[in-house]
């Protein structure tokens, strides 16, 4: 597989071929619990024996109410991270597992990119090894690429984790909403600035910086401010009534005279049910390259195409720009500002495992974070459109409500420098 760009995300911890190695594959077993700076049976192996050595992410065994600190061991001096077991416990518990089993023992940052981060926990050295399993992203509001110091999961796109991480330079927006983030650096900032840049683009003829340990130890108390009880919860926006399920003849879209940045939050709850399940619609998206048509699926979708149309003739996605693309996957769209973490102001409930299957072009909502009070929750205005065909899994996640009966060409051609100029539905028999 190719390197990443420099200035693009992270290189893939794209899963290698299976090596022939006297390894067996064996299925994780929990990390004690008590900290342990014993080897583990990864570290008992050579580096590159450890690659493809297990075959699934290791069973959750993080103590609830502990807060948990890894310490990256180099030649240059110690790098010591408090990982966020709340907003990534999958992620932090991998990492915690790998690193009590001495698997990132004796490896390297074999990719270090000045003003960017540096990356390691590749047993191979190469930018292709891994654990032998991957797993899926987590995300968490507000936790952004804004900063040096944060410890993020690098990856070859959505949900394929492993055991490769990076450590950032400084900050990085670019990578918001593609890379879980589980831990910031406290104590250390120096020795991560020290460490030998490493382009692996370039050929280098030296390996990186070599990873000595990663020791993990637990706390009862936080280094880095935890945060605060929510503040007091503000006047209700009162939502407004919904207009008829038709634009077409409409020119009152009052949100489209809204500057788009200050519809973020601007309704606290979802519309009503104003449209007709057994009737047919449409969505016209006219945007800066040209037009789609959506066929909205409002039998096997009726909450999710109820407020798609409510939004749209409201002028809700009028002149809103396309937030994200990953080319051979989706791009998105409806965060008024262009921030990920940000939309109409609500959630509605997913409705998954539609009897349509989705296709190129098919629309769905984006999953929220899980949370207590929002299991099963989609944004109330984030769009994906599907640039290929999505696994049969995905509609045990998204919210797929439409999908695409014209402008193929158009969807190809749309990139992040585009926008949403206005959503026209249409109803019919």
């Amino acid at each position: 597989a190719s390197e990443a760009e420099p200035t693009a995300a992270p290189e893939p911890t794209e899963a290698a071929e299976v090596a022939a190695t006297s390894a067996t594959e064996s299925t994780p077993e929990p990390a004690a619990d008590a900290p342990s700076t014993d080897i583990g049976a990864a570290g008992a192996l050579a580096p590159e024996e450890r690659n493809n050595l297990y075959s699934a992410p290791p069973p959750l065994s993080l103590v609830d109410g502990q807060y948990y600190y890894a310490t990256i061991k180099t030649a240059k001096g110690d790098i010591k991270v408090q990982l966020f077991p709340q907003q990534a416990p999958k992620t932090v518990n991998n990492f915690v597992f790998l690193a009590r089993e001495g698997f990132y023992n004796d490896t390297t940052f074999h990719r270090v990119l000045d003003g960017f981060m540096a990356q390691g926990g590749d047993p191979t050295g190469t930018g292709g090894g891994g654990p032998g399993y991957e797993f899926e992203n987590e995300s968490f509001p507000g936790l952004e690429f804004d900063r040096a110091g944060l410890l993020a999961m690098a990856n070859r796109g959505p949900n394929t984790n492993g055991s490769q991480f990076f450590l950032t330079f400084g900050p990085a927006d670019w990578l918001n909403g593609g890379y879980t983030i589980f831990g910031e650096v406290i104590e250390g900032l120096d020795v991560l600035d020290k460490l030998t840049r490493r382009d692996p683009n370039e050929n280098p003829n030296f390996v990186g910086d070599a990873i000595e340990t990663i020791t993990i130890e637990q706390s009862d108390a936080s280094v880095l401010p935890t945060p605060g009880p929510l503040p007091p919860t503000p006047t209700p926006t009162v939502t407004p009534t919904p207009y008829a399920p038709t634009s077409l003849d409409n020119t009152d879209r009052p949100l489209a005279a809204v500057p788009a940045a200050e519809r973020v939050d601007y309704f606290n709850t979802a519309p009503e049910m104003v449209i007709d399940a057994s009737k047919a619609y449409t969505a016209l998206l006219t945007t800066s390259q040209g037009d789609i048509t959506l066929a909205l699926d409002s039998a096997g979708a009726p909450v999710a195409v109820n407020n798609f149309v409510v939004l749209a003739n409201l002028g809700f996605y009028d002149g809103v720009p396309i937030n994200q693309v990953s080319p051979g996957q989706a791009l998105v769209f409806g965060s008024p500002d262009n921030v990920p973490i940000h939309d109409v102001g609500y959630g509605v409930a997913a409705e998954l495992d539609v009897a349509q299957a989705p296709d190129v072009g098919s629309a769905a909502y984006i999953p929220l974070p899980p949370q207590e009070s929002q299991v099963g929750f989609s944004s109330g205005s984030q769009v994906l459109l599907a640039l290929v065909q999505p696994p049969a899994q995905a509609v045990a996640n998204y919210s797929f409500f439409a999908k695409m009966v014209e402008g193929l060409d158009v969807l190809n051609a749309l990139t992040t420098d585009d926008t949403i100029e206005s959503v026209t539905i249409s109803e019919s028999e």
